[in-house]
């Protein structure tokens, strides 16, 4: 009986080791969220070029965690401070959103998208060190509320304190498919190794996106020469290619277009390592991930002398058929069917 758990178990780990793990927003419970106040580099004072470091201040942020085998998902939401406007009208402080729709609007339900996913996160808040807030009079005499933040740029000898970004702890080499909205396509879309503090090259970086939603086509389609209307059919919706030099997600013809997009972003990742998927000046909404190991048994080679219509037995010597399920023996060697 050993020898038979043995078998078992060995071929259970080479089934999970190349499993893919899934990790969907939409299933997240965000009464697990936990709020944190921020003070450092937070100020309550300043102008639009400086805040004013004499003057303290706060922002309280939220932060989410998430797991599967093989990664740790930490979402972080920075929002803004409420205005006094908004206290007076009682307006409460929203952290995140679950939008999204399951009946195909901005949903990656469709044909082309593996894995599906019909809802996603959207944090608040933009990736920075430094956040300072004032009221300043407008041309009509009035307070006007501003708030403005120093970004994150390449070259930055830290990672951001506040703001909205999504981080994966990962525990085996492999390949990550992260699931995204982003607000502003015409920004830059990072994914940064922590360990070098430099986003991954573009070229490393697969795309595979909708521009809006899944109605908006970024090829309008061919056209029939005789009636110049569209051939049915010949419409591209979803765009694929490496990601583009100035890391912004636009379409792999170069074209740029100011809209949302929503789709799969796909890079390689290390064992032990953290990277960080954020846009500087917008949110990126999170649909969920897909992790594929690369460390299991990837080849595995038929025994050409194997006859493949033998005779199959059970560990008690008896013939059994293709609906027979567990342990089995044939051409004199242990399976699971």
């Amino acid at each position: 009986m050993k020898k038979i758990f043995t078998l078992v178990a060995t071929a259970l780990v080479a089934v999970g080791v190349n499993a893919q793990e899934v990790w969907k927003a939409a299933e997240f419970d965000l009464s697990t969220a936990v709020e944190t106040e921020l003070t450092e580099g937070i100020y309550g004072g300043g102008t639009a070029d400086a805040p004013d470091t004499s003057i303290p201040g706060k922002l309280v942020t939220s932060t989410i965690t998430g797991s599967t085998t093989s990664v740790t998902l930490t979402g972080l939401s920075t929002p803004n401070s409420l205005s006094k406007k908004d206290v007076e009208e009682g307006k409460t402080q929203t952290y995140w959103e679950l939008k999204g729709s399951v009946d195909g609007n901005d949903a990656l339900i469709t044909d082309d998208c593996n894995p599906k996913f019909a809802q996603y996160l959207m944090p608040k808040g933009n990736p920075g060190f430094q956040h300072w807030e004032f009221y300043e009079l407008n041309t009509d005499g009035d307070e006007v509320f501003r708030a403005y933040d120093t970004y994150w740029e390449i070259g930055a000898t830290a990672m951001p304190a506040k703001g909205a970004y999504w981080k994966f702890d990962v525990t085996n080499a492999g390949t990550l498919k992260v699931a995204i909205y982003g607000n502003k396509n015409q920004n830059p879309t990072y994914i940064v190794d922590e360990s070098t503090l430099q986003p991954l090259a573009p070229s490393t970086v697969q795309v595979g996106i909708f521009y809006q939603n899944t109605g908006f086509a970024y090829y309008g389609g061919d056209k029939d020469p005789e009636t110049g209307e569209t051939i049915p059919g010949t419409e591209k919706y979803f765009n694929e290619g490496a990601q583009a030099d100035d890391y912004v997600l636009q379409h792999t013809n170069g074209v740029t277009q100011n809209r949302p997009v929503l789709g799969y972003i796909s890079f390689p990742v290390e064992s032990g390592k953290s990277y960080w998927l954020f846009n500087p000046k917008s949110q990126i909404g999170l649909y969920g991930f897909e992790f594929t190991s690369t460390t299991g048994i990837n080849n595995i080679v038929a025994d050409a002398k194997a006859d493949v219509n033998a005779p199959v037995y059970n560990l008690a010597g008896q013939k059994v058929g293709k609906s027979f399920k567990g342990i089995v023996v044939k051409n004199g060697k242990k399976f699971i069917q």
